[in-house]
């Protein structure tokens, strides 16, 4: 769900600690949820989140219109974890499932999660802020500070990306299934 604030909350905000308090601890889990699907490492995420939050409470005096909050917040958000992202090595998720012992049939999953982990992280940044945040490639470059053409072409790469590594899967569990089908 996209981050909606009302107008009036970010306006009291500038001027009311209370207020600015209820700000933030309402922008906290979208910042979080942005920070963990660019970064995929909870510890990361939360520092991302914490840095993006400090941000838009040192800088709130800054913007100018405040029905744009919610992009900028996303602006901020994304940057911090591009940021941390760019500083830090990928880490390689492991399946929570396979740790707590649970048993999950996947056989006909898609792994979204593990394709979206394969993007660079500008790419996986500008795919969620386009189809979680629901911004506009504009929206997106002014969020990151990019050009609207390379939020284009970021976009056309990671969908060419995600396609090429989601078609992969499904070929491979199709064939599977051939094999099992076959075998018996």
């Amino acid at each position: 769900m996209a981050l909606s604030i009302d107008p009036a909350l970010v306006e009291s905000a500038r001027v009311e600690a209370g207020a600015l308090e209820r700000l933030i601890e309402t922008v906290w889990p979208e910042a979080y949820r942005v920070a963990l699907t660019i970064l995929r490492d909870h510890g990361l995420a939360e520092d991302a989140a914490q840095d993006a939050c400090a941000t838009i409470a040192r800088s709130l005096s800054a913007l100018k219109n405040d029905n744009m909050f919610a992009t900028w917040t996303y602006r901020i958000a994304a940057n911090a974890a591009i940021t941390i992202g760019r500083r830090h090595l990928p880490v390689q998720s492991l399946d929570p499932v396979v740790a707590r012992g649970w048993s999950v049939d996947t056989t006909e999953a898609v792994d979204l999660d593990n394709a979206l982990a394969a993007l660079p992280v500008v790419q996986r940044a500008v795919i969620l802020l386009h189809y979680y945040a629901g911004l506009k490639s504009v929206e997106i470059a002014t969020a990151t500070g990019l050009p609207s053409s390379t939020i284009r072409f970021h976009i056309m790469l990671a969908r060419r990306t995600l396609r090429k590594a989601l078609a992969v899967e499904e070929a491979a569990s199709t064939l599977s299934d051939e094999v099992l089908t076959n075998a018996l």
